[in-house]
């Protein structure tokens, strides 16, 4: 009987474990959309972002810029703490940009070969820090007292 009663108990303990979801995907749901594949892959195409509209990637603090120019160009990235800035002259540009704070004011600049500098305001927003740090809760059980009578 205590067999069959330590089972069941292993039983719920298992499922009620590994079929907990969190609340935020409880709460969510998926995207969808009625386009083509093809359709949703042309919409992350690099060739659609440009320097005064750029593919912004937020990761945590981290935050990567992603766009084409016209023509060849050097890029820079500047505010008050930070200063990023590409070497090689290219069409492509990808900046990854770190420690950023929750809302980040920067100036993205484009400068060509031909020495034709541009730039453009930029606002990145990140999730702010937790107020919180979550410590686990020690707590005393009816085994603590007699554990420690005998160490």
């Amino acid at each position: 009987m205590k067999k069959r009663f330590y089972k069941f108990l292993l039983f719920i303990l298992f499922f009620s474990t590994s079929v907990h979801l969190p609340v935020s995907a409880a709460t969510t749901s998926p995207t969808t959309s009625h386009e083509s594949a093809d359709d949703f892959i042309d919409m992350f195409e690099i060739d659609n972002y440009t320097a005064a509209n750029p593919y912004i990637l937020v990761n945590g603090n981290t935050a990567t810029l992603m766009f084409t120019t016209a023509e060849d160009a050097k890029v820079s990235i500047r505010s008050s703490s930070i200063h990023i800035k590409t070497t090689n002259y290219t069409q492509d540009q990808e900046l990854t940009i770190n420690r950023l704070a929750e809302t980040n004011q920067l100036i993205l600049t484009v400068t060509t070969k031909s020495g034709i500098s541009r730039s453009y305001p930029i606002t990145i927003k990140t999730m702010p820090k937790s107020k919180h740090k979550v410590m686990p809760k020690i707590t005393d059980t009816a085994l603590s007292p007699s554990r420690r009578a005998h160490s």
